[in-house]
């Protein structure tokens, strides 16, 4: 077992999150201590005293040398975040292993690359190898010119179906499948449009964006689909938007009727996903939809003038050898979509993978997905796409990242607006989580000041109590938040 014995402070989690990422078990936090569980025995101490951190290790790993085993340097950072980065640095000494974004775990890392002043600043302070240092200040810079045309004050609105036609495999969202839940779709759609009503005329904030996501919103039926965006793009609140994206998802929910309906609704831009064009891949992981369903999917929304189609691909799929990812991805830039966004497999607790199906062979499952990442972003980029966002989950293999990439003035407003951190998001529907971000005193973009709000994420809890959630997320966004 592994033990970090804290004193002088309580950074609990920023430590299990280097903890997980090094040994992928998730760590317990007992009696003042972090205990997770490994094939070793060790004892770290992480202190803070006058302001200063060290980091020893106390017991085990008796082949380190003495300098080895403690770590005094300080760098100009939060406590938190030096505690971590020690954490990191003594641990990759113990057991011989780096990882790609270094100590930039749970963090933003086009955050953290506002806040230094070079490409090598990340790799000396954090250990973040230097393609992805050259990686965060692209894409940080792509994040910044979006942002540059936003209103600092402007509110996205997200509104989430939490329902799919089938799980995948490797999904660790709140989404149930929508066939067990039928009867309960209209009753879900009228609570949330029943939200709606009572949240927005009270909110007096210019909004921006809507991004209708999932789940799959195209899994309802036709019919109540259109009802869906007829009661949505009703409210006058929507009048002066600047972007409109629907994730229709999963190809295999794609009509006809669901496009025209998001068509006289003004919509062009619109998410299709195959997450893979290996039909033996999307069956092993339990997708319903072939290849040729995404592309037919795909030409059809293409027909009806969907000018923004985004198409995602996941590297380090259940086995998906590299060849396949980037014949997959070859496919796509034929396509040519307006974004490509690329994911790095993220397995949570809530996957029905189990751990040991992610993690078995791990040393070969990181060689491949190292091949299709490199593959990615230089196949992209030579085809005239640039990375414009950038976020990172627990879980994924090898630490790596989701990369969103355009091709021209095409970015998803909402996106940058979400994972950079740096507007407000208003969020309606079951698991949905609204944000409120307050500018630092200093106006630096990196010092604001996040706040909360989420929603119940059952969905019949939800209706149910749709009207308290609306009364709680107009409060939010209502009171001065000091």
């Amino acid at each position: 077992m592994l033990t970090i014995r804290l004193s002088g402070h309580e950074h609990f989690y920023p430590l299990c999150d280097v903890a997980r990422l090094f040994t992928g078990s998730i760590p317990r936090v007992e009696d003042g201590e972090i205990h997770v569980d490994t094939d070793y025995d060790a004892t770290i101490e992480s202190k803070l005293r006058e302001g200063k951190v060290s980091t020893l290790l106390t017991d085990g790993f008796a082949e380190l040398t003495e300098a080895q085993r403690s770590i005094t340097e300080q760098e100009d950072l939060p406590s938190s975040r030096e505690c971590k980065r020690q954490l990191y640095v003594l641990l990759s000494r113990m057991l011989n292993k780096t990882f790609p974004w270094g100590a930039l775990t749970g963090i933003r890392p086009t955050q953290v690359a506002r806040e230094v002043s070079c490409e090598d600043d990340l790799t000396r302070i954090y250990g973040v190898r230097e393609d992805k240092a050259k990686l965060a200040f692209a894409t940080m810079r792509g994040e910044d010119e979006v942002l540059d045309t936003t209103n600092p004050d402007g509110l996205h609105i997200y509104i989430g179906i939490p329902f799919c036609p089938t799980r995948c495999a490797y999904c660790s969202f709140v989404a149930q499948e929508a066939p067990r839940k039928t009867k309960l779709l209209p009753s879900y759609v009228d609570a949330m449009l029943k939200e709606m009503d009572l949240v927005l005329p009270k909110i007096e904030r210019p909004i921006e964006t809507i991004y209708i996501g999932g789940g799959t919103p195209t899994v309802l039926d036709d019919e109540l689909f259109a009802r869906f965006i007829r009661g949505v793009f009703s409210h006058k609140e929507f009048s002066n938007l600047r972007e409109l994206t629907v994730e229709a998802g999963r190809p295999d929910t794609i009509t006809e009727d669901k496009l025209q309906a998001l068509r006289v609704a003004g919509i062009t831009r619109i998410c299709i996903n195959p997450q893979t064009l290996s039909d033996a891949t999307l069956l092993r992981v339990g997708r319903k939809h072939t290849a040729e369903d995404f592309r037919n999917a795909f030409k059809l929304a293409r027909s009806m003038g969907f000018d923004v189609i985004n198409t995602d691909v996941i590297t380090g799929l259940p086995g998906e050898s590299s060849e396949e990812f980037c014949d997959s991805l070859k496919q796509l830039i034929e396509l040519a979509p307006e974004n490509i966004t690329v994911h790095s497999l993220s397995k949570k607790r809530r996957a029905d993978l189990s751990r040991e199906d992610v993690l078995r062979e791990q040393e070969e499952e990181l060689s491949k997905m190292e091949k299709m990442l490199t593959f990615s972003s230089r196949a992209l980029q030579e085809a005239g796409y640039k990375p414009y966002y950038l976020y990172k989950q627990k879980d994924t293999l090898g630490g790596h990242e989701n990369v969103g990439y355009q091709k021209g003035n095409t970015s998803c407003v909402y996106n940058v607006a979400m994972m950079s951190d740096q507007r407000s998001v208003l969020s309606f529907g079951a698991g949905g989580m609204s944000k409120r971000v307050f500018a630092g005193e200093d106006g630096n973009p990196s010092h604001v000041r996040i706040e909360r709000c989420p929603c119940i994420k059952d969905a019949i809890q939800y209706i149910e109590n749709v009207e308290k959630m609306a009364a709680k997320k107009v409060l939010f966004f209502t009171e001065n938040g000091e």
